[in-house]
């Protein structure tokens, strides 16, 4: 937008699906990480003012609704959040000023903020929100020296609105700066700087495959910012985010970095809860019939062709790994629960084999596809 105060005059439809899988998430997580013992810290990089002018909530007071639940209960938290607009950070402290628990703001660009965020995860447990209003706003190495804990076996996670879309609509609108008889100019500031938004040259190739449709480039910059996100999380989910089920690009990708399998198993739950709540309000709600797309009926055939294809290409595992890859390879369609009881059906068929009889969940039980 051209005025970023325009933002928050209304809560859009994305923005609160988009904020409805960050509520959803933040009470399961923080009941994980409660039992590490460590003081906990969520971080919104991109704070705005913690409200909208239509009075719904924005990021940072939806972060401090789950906080304080659990600081009632004698933990150690603390919120930092953190605008770099004037007037918003000043809407930020009135908002967030009679909140009771430990609560810190800080005025400015985020990147200024770092070495602070890096040293605090040395003895936090660390969520950082990243939800920045442009593309060019996000860097992808800035937070890397927070990242890089990871290495020292810290717990951080990141949650990180990356506007897939609105990338490829700068990339497009610059080509004409950046191109020299229809090549990109690899040492082109415009080039360069994009290279320094995805985190990598990968974008390309993508921006201008004309083979691929609209969605299909937004969702392979996903895929491909997910990948460089790799080098510091063991597992990354993405998931489009669209103002209606009918549009035919996503406004943006939601892309959440994890270490911990429990992790995916709960981002993954809220994906499936919020994106379940979007198909009801489109398609249930309201209606004499449900009337969704067949895509976005559950079949647990569906699921259980989902698990054995998995475990045919990963080969002899345990259960849990089958359903994080399947999770990995197929997200926010199915939980975790829908998944177990996937492969505990393939087990009962004779489609899977496994070193239990696949009457209950065993997380640690082998299991092999079967001819």
């Amino acid at each position: 937008m051209d005025n970023v105060l325009d933002f928050f005059c209304e809560k859009r439809p994305w923005s609160k699906y988009k904020d409805l899988i960050l509520d959803y998430y933040l009470e399961p997580y923080l009941q994980k990480v409660k039992n590490l013992r460590k003081p906990i810290l969520i971080i919104d990089c991109f704070a705005g003012p913690g409200k909208f002018d239509d009075d719904q909530l924005g990021s940072p007071l939806i972060i401090a609704e789950k906080l304080h639940k659990l600081y009632k209960s004698g933990y150690q938290v603390t919120a930092l959040f953190i605008e770099a607009n004037k007037e918003l950070y000043e809407r930020l402290e009135r908002n967030t000023r009679d909140l009771i628990f430990p609560i810190e703001t800080r005025y400015g660009n985020f990147s200024e903020f770092v070495n602070e965020i890096s040293n605090l995860a040395r003895d936090h447990s660390v969520f950082v929100y990243l939800d920045p209003i442009r593309p060019s706003h996000l860097l992808f190495d800035q937070m890397s020296s927070v990242y890089e804990q990871l290495q020292a076996g810290q717990s951080v996670e990141v949650l990180i609105n990356f506007m897939s879309w609105g990338f490829l609509r700068g990339v497009w609108g610059s080509a004409s700066h950046m191109m020299s008889l229809g090549k990109l100019k690899p040492e082109n500031p415009q080039v360069l700087r994009f290279n320094q938004i995805a985190g990598g040259t990968y974008w390309q190739k993508i921006a201008f495959d004309d083979s691929l449709s609209q969605t299909e480039r937004t969702d392979r910059l996903a895929d491909g910012y997910a990948s460089q996100l790799h080098s510091w999380f063991r597992y990354v989910l993405t998931y489009p985010i669209r103002e209606k089920y009918e549009t035919s690009y996503p406004k943006y990708h939601l892309v959440f970095g994890s270490r911990s399998h429990h992790a995916v198993d709960l981002m993954n739950r809220a994906m499936v809860k919020a994106r379940r709540e979007f198909i009801n309000a489109g398609f249930i709600e309201g209606f004499l019939f449900p009337n969704q797309p067949e895509k976005e009926v559950i079949k647990p055939e569906e699921i259980k062709k989902i698990v054995i294809e998995t475990c045919r290409e990963i080969g002899k595992t345990d259960w849990t790994r089958l359903r994080i890859n399947a999770t990995i390879a197929h997200p926010s369609l199915y939980t975790d629960s829908e998944l177990n009881r996937a492969i505990k059906q393939a087990i009962k068929d004779g489609k899977l084999g496994s070193n239990c009889p696949g009457t209950k969940i065993e997380e640690n039980a082998l299991v092999w596809p079967l001819p």
